[in-house]
């Protein structure tokens, strides 16, 4: 069967007035009390999303070589952890990120580019809960900026972007003008950390397929590209989730041969290591992989 890259479009789930009920509870109470009842919810999920339930399942089972037994309890496992994250993204974007606490593994680097005023990219990844990443680095003198998709509704984007903007990180939607990419090159030109997405594709015909795994699969090539051309660094940031309130982040280099002229053969050596990165953090958190569609798109059947 021949490969062919995945595309996702996907945007947070519950509705306008479930949206805003969830904002204000969760802004108020101590998440982990909801975390009992997410296991009753669950089963539900993996019901009627049996689309995504299957894809997590094939992810065990041929990716990591479990039984059908242990590779279903951990899809179970998989996605109570997932609605776990959901329920902590929302209250941190409601403003009750005291909730949590992040142990930050390693940010030398990020130290050494700072006091050079040196900008660099974030590479994000649908690993553990990204979306605490703004709050790793919250008290930087640099700003953050991070370019997201459209799709969200009005009162997620609203909230989330009210939220991020105390924890000093300013979104930056897609144009279809690409005038986004003006916004990013100047960010970093003045010494700002900009967030790009590095695992899904977006429609994009420009990708890298990389083993990832033991299996091949499809990367976006452009923010890999961006960064190469641009002549930054590149870190991959992970926040897992290590227990009910305590999360944990990974920042890790992302590598390129400076020495090599082709901008275009830099980028492919990003892809590579962050893909690397990605495979390093998965064999710690197996069950925090939340591509909840054929990510191996031709070899998970």
């Amino acid at each position: 069967m021949t490969l062919k890259p995945q595309h996702w479009e996907g945007k947070t789930g519950g509705g306008k007035f479930g949206q805003k009920f969830l904002f204000f509870f969760l802004g108020v109470i101590n998440v982990t009390i909801l975390y009992p009842v997410l296991i009753l919810i669950v089963p539900f999920y993996m019901l009627f999303q049996r689309k995504g339930y299957l894809a997590i399942f094939r992810y065990f089972r041929n990716i990591w070589k479990m039984s059908s037994w242990k590779a279903f309890w951990n899809t179970f496992a998989n996605h109570f952890i997932f609605a776990q994250i959901v329920v902590d993204k929302f209250a941190a974007i409601a403003g009750n990120i005291k909730n949590f606490t992040i142990e930050i593994e390693d940010n030398d680097c990020i130290k050494e580019w700072a006091a050079q005023k040196k900008g660099f990219i974030i590479a994000s990844s649908h690993i553990g809960n990204f979306e605490l990443g703004g709050y790793v680095f919250q008290k930087a003198e640099q700003k953050i900026y991070a370019m997201i998709f459209g799709g969200e509704s009005r009162e997620y984007s609203k909230k989330r972007e009210s939220a991020l903007k105390k924890a000093n990180l300013n979104l930056v939607s897609v144009q279809e003008d690409m005038s986004h990419l003006f916004i990013l090159k100047e960010a970093l030109e003045q010494g700002n950390m900009v967030i790009l997405p590095c695992d899904r594709i977006y429609g994009s015909a420009k990708n890298f397929k990389i083993n990832f795994l033991g299996q091949d699969a499809w990367f976006p090539s452009s923010s890999f590209r961006f960064a190469a051309q641009l002549d930054v660094p590149v870190v991959a940031l992970f926040v897992m989730k290590k227990n009910l309130t305590k999360y944990k982040a990974f920042i890790i280099p992302v590598e390129t041969d400076n020495s090599e002229a082709s901008s275009a053969k830099r980028a492919a050596i990003f892809a590579d290591n962050y893909v690397k990165s990605c495979e390093e953090i998965l064999r710690k958190y197996p069950r925090q992989w939340f591509n909840f569609f054929d990510f191996w798109e031709g070899r998970m059947s």
